[in-house]
């Protein structure tokens, strides 16, 4: 068997193994006693480390491997682990993610897991050095009598080897294989002070009445057991009391709030899983196995663009229709509008996947730049159940990591000076998202400084963005309008976090290509919101056809706020540009065919008032074909190069729709490069 045939399928596991990692270790570092994390940190690493060691790669596996030791440590002491182990483990995480990036790229295993190794190992030791306890006293026979209610006592002693670099985790290990056989009455070291344990022989008095040989068998079965020997009651007294050893609990000595506490534990703590925390996992797995099917993007991909052709051929036999007369025709056009319909549903549900996958990086990454600038932050995550279209949410990640960035570095203030401003020391950052319509909204909310016009203003000034006698003037909204601009940053210094200049316009420019629209709302020593618009797929989208100079352009629907006769509302020149008159406002009068290079109408009829970034305008057009859902398609390159079209659309009559891009087309009405219309 050629197990490179398995390889796109452990990358894609394995990647989404360590993604669940990087968020479960950050959330342990919070919660240390978060029992059901730290199952989940071992339940992974081990599928991780089993699945490497079967695709052949031994170097990621023995570090998966290390990295287990200083889980089990977690495990077995309260308290959780410091930060430097949490840093480590981070680092081997990144190490791990890069050599799952050489392996798909290049097929080989780049890993030097040594220093890594090595590392862990060291943490290993000091966290499991003894932290001190009373001299080890022994239980008496009676007790022990009393304790096992009639069941046989065996006594039980279990050597480690010299070389073992956690005894404690070891010693939690064989306590715990050795309870599934019977009733621990007494062990040395105790059940609760298995934590500084530090020797290297372990005894235990057992209530049982199973085999001594299955008994044995288990505890062997523990890593670094090297001898394991079982007597009767008659002999047990005379063994001698390991030295360093913390005092023996037995069974009737236990407060009874501790004797009903532990049958929970310990199943969850447990190395392998107990008898009766089995039967409950089995079903699980087996119905997520069985529920779901891992296939390839591409695949997805393919069955789309086949859907979106579809939609093309039946919107052409509707056109059709009109054409035809024969008897029951329209009923089966009906029932084929109908079925491709809901065809279409499911094909567009099935590409849609929760944007968890892009928030679960945000833990990690805030952890990592909150330690750096030594702020606090609670992190709070809201709607990661939400869908989007898989592409979207591929080409989400970045935008939000910018602004993510942002909100860390030049929105939340350090807690001096939050509590100098009345604030609590710990900044919140939000990040959350719902559906609103057929859109979908990601928010990133910070409770930090906000944005300070005057400040904004000088920096541009600085940068020759603006006049120096233009500073005192800028607004709220000039403000962030400058910062979109390409090259602006208000940091006073370059750092690896900002300064560069690379952000916000980088952020615009990547939601414009996905259809989407960027919205920011700030109040100074409040904090600032930032809302991504986004449509829920890019692949069919609602529009509306229009056309200019015999030209077709679609306009995505939910930028359409309305359509009208020009002829039928008054208009009026400002500045020498072309306004209408609507209700209460005038908005700008911008000739579509002209603004996108076309040359301009002669006498435009109808107008379609959209919004913008920024600004809502009347896009001047000769016709209103109609509605339509479409499948788009990017340009060919040196095709529609004009920065106001995001695309192309092909039509049933087989003619190409140029897709507008509202924002950048009114942008363009901004910056006054757009003609001014004709129409009167």
């Amino acid at each position: 068997m050629d197990i490179n045939e398995y390889l796109p399928m452990f990358l894609a596991e394995s990647r989404e193994h360590l993604q669940e990692l990087n968020l479960a270790v950050v959330r342990v570092e919070e919660a240390p006693d978060d029992v059901t994390t730290i199952g989940d940190i071992f339940r992974i690493a081990h599928s991780l480390k089993g699945m490497s060691a079967t695709m052949g790669f031994e170097r990621i596996a023995a570090l998966t491997h290390a990295m287990e030791d200083l889980f089990e440590v977690l495990r077995t002491r309260r308290g959780g682990l410091d930060r430097e182990a949490i840093d480590v483990l981070l680092e081997c995480l990144d190490a791990l993610s890069a050599t799952f990036e050489a392996i798909d790229t290049e097929g080989v295993e780049t890993l030097d897991e040594g220093p890594l190794v090595e590392r862990l190992h060291s943490l290993v030791r000091s966290q499991s050095e003894n932290e001190g306890h009373a001299p080890a006293t022994r239980p008496e026979a009676q007790e022990l009598t009393d304790a096992a209610e009639g069941k046989r006592v065996v006594h039980i002693v279990v050597h480690l080897d010299e070389g073992t670099l956690m005894p404690s985790v070891r010693a939690f290990m064989t306590l715990t294989a050795i309870a599934d056989h019977g009733k621990i009455l007494a062990s040395l070291p105790a059940e609760d002070a298995v934590d500084g344990f530090d020797g290297k022989t372990i005894e235990v008095w057992l209530a049982s009445d199973n085999e001594d040989e299955s008994i044995a068998v288990d505890a062997r079965a523990v890593p670094d057991v090297i001898d394991v020997t079982l007597t009767e009651p008659n002999t047990f007294a005379a063994a001698p009391v390991p030295d360093g050893e913390s005092n023996v609990t037995t069974a009737s000595q236990a407060p009874a709030e501790e004797s009903q506490t532990a049958p929970e534990s310990e199943p969850t703590a447990a190395a392998g899983p107990g008898p009766a925390a089995a039967p409950a996992a089995a079903p699980e797995r087996k119905t997520a196995a069985t529920s779901t099917v891992r296939v390839d993007a591409e695949r997805l991909d393919q069955l789309m663009h086949l859907m979106g052709e579809l939609v093309v051929h039946r919107t052409h036999v509707e056109s059709l229709l009109g054409h035809a007369d024969a008897p029951g025709l329209q009923y089966a056009m009906n029932d084929l509008t109908r079925s491709s319909q809901a065809l279409q549903a499911m094909v567009m549900q099935v590409r849609m996947i929760p944007v968890e996958a892009v928030f679960l990086r945000f833990p990690r990454l805030v952890r990592d730049l909150s330690g750096k600038l030594e702020k606090k932050v609670d992190l709070q995550l809201d709607g990661t159940d939400t869908e989007l279209d898989r592409t979207v949410v591929d080409e989400l990640g970045d935008p939000l990591v910018h602004l993510v960035r942002n909100s860390l570095d030049h929105g939340l203030e350090p807690a001096d000076e939050r509590e100098a401003a009345g604030k609590p020391p710990t900044g919140i950052l939000e990040i959350s998202a719902h559906h609103a319509g057929g859109s979908v909204l990601i928010t990133v909310r910070d409770d930090g400084r906000g944005i300070d016009p005057a400040r904004v203003g000088r920096k541009a000034a600085e940068r020759g963005l603006i006049a120096e006698e233009a500073v005192d003037g800028v607004d709220l909204a000039q403000a962030i309008e400058l910062l979109f601009t390409p090259g602006f940053s208000t940091a006073e210094v370059m750092s690896d976090v900002s300064g560069r200049g690379v952000g916000l316009d980088a952020v615009r420019n990547a939601i414009r290509g996905l259809g989407g629209e960027v919205i920011v709302q700030s109040e100074l020593g409040v904090g600032t919101t930032t809302q991504i618009k986004l449509p829920l797929t890019l692949a069919i989208v609602s529009t509306l056809l229009v056309e200019a100079r015999e030209q077709p352009f679609v306009v995505q629907l939910d930028r359409v706020e309305l359509t009208l006769k020009l002829e039928d509302y008054p208009t009026r020149s400002v500045a020498g540009q072309r306004m209408l008159v609507l209700r209460d406002e005038v908005l700008p009068i911008l000739d579509l065919a002209g603004a996108l290079g076309y040359g301009e109408s002669g006498a435009p009829s109808y107008g379609v008032a959209v919004r913008g970034s920024d600004q809502r305008v009347v896009l001047a057009v000769d016709h209103l074909v109609g509605q339509r859902e479409l499948v788009t398609r990017p340009l060919p390159d040196g095709v529609g190069a004009h920065p106001a079209l995001s695309g192309g659309a092909v039509l049933s009559n087989g003619q190409i729709a140029l897709i507008v891009d509202c924002d950048a087309l009114t942008a363009k009405l901004k910056n006054d490069a757009a003609p001014v219309t004709a129409a009167a």
